[in-house]
């Protein structure tokens, strides 16, 4: 656990150590601002705050949601291409640390930045409650799913990142693959037809939706759990069968 502790902190710190994270930070907040206080007629349609007079941080976890399937790839996009490209992997190996150790690590650190990022958006629950008389449930259960679900985008870039030394390579990757789960349920209504129970069991939208309401099920805490492991083992599976091919 040390090991994987150590990699954490190195990954944190490098995280901030980057232009890149605090670019993608900067235009987070600036984005979510936009989407919660305006109008927005298109894609995830609601009234402008002030108008709507709702107590309630619904559309900013939707918009939160959205924007995630691309800040989140944009970040997890290096954490194994660079080492790749770099020829670093292969020393990072020889050290006394294990696949598990530097998949867990850099994943538990990027969680952490995650962290940060959703610290600095507090500010509207506080401004809720200034301005009136919010439920907690639903804020507690939105801060609760976008967490769930962002440590399983940033799993689900891990994984695209040990494929390929490029990072733009793995960027498109983990978008396509987060924005296939995420928006799974909402293919048949843009279609025309009725949900389908399989595609809403397989997005992350349907899974969200249910905690975000405030009603914390556990098969939606164990979805986005499973899909976070699943996403670990695949990518530990990655980095050792890379491992096997050069020493063959």
């Amino acid at each position: 656990m040390g090991r994987v502790i150590a990699i954490a902190r190195r990954e944190f710190f490098a995280h901030f150590g980057s232009p890149a994270a605090w670019v993608a930070i900067a235009i987070f907040l600036s984005l979510l601002g936009v989407t919660f206080f305006f109008n927005m007629p298109f894609f995830i349609v609601k009234p402008a705050f002030f108008l709507a007079r709702e107590a309630s941080l619904r559309w900013l976890f939707e918009w939160m949601m959205f924007l995630f399937t691309i800040i989140l790839p944009a970040i997890s996009m290096r954490l194994l291409a660079e080492e790749r490209k770099l020829g670093t992997m292969e020393i990072l190996l020889t050290l006394p640390v294990d696949e598990f150790d530097v998949v867990v690590g850099k994943l538990v650190g990027s969680i952490g930045f995650l962290l940060v990022a959703l610290s600095l958006t507090l500010f509207y629950p506080l401004m809720l409650v200034i301005l009136g008389q919010p439920d907690p449930g639903p804020i507690l259960g939105g801060y609760i799913g976008v967490t769930l679900a962002g440590a399983a985008y940033l799993a689900i870039g891990l994984l695209a990142s040990s494929w390929t030394s490029s990072q733009i390579t793995a960027f498109i990757i983990a978008i396509a693959i987060c924005a296939g789960m995420s928006f799974a349920d909402r293919i048949p209504e843009a279609l025309g037809l009725h949900s389908l129970p399989l595609l809403d069991a397989f997005s992350f939208g349907s899974h969200f939706q249910s905690i975000a309401r405030g009603v914390i099920d556990t098969r939606d805490i164990l979805y986005f759990l499973g899909v976070l492991f699943t996403a670990v083992a695949w990518t530990i599976f990655s980095v050792e069968s890379r491992k096997w091919k050069k020493g063959a």
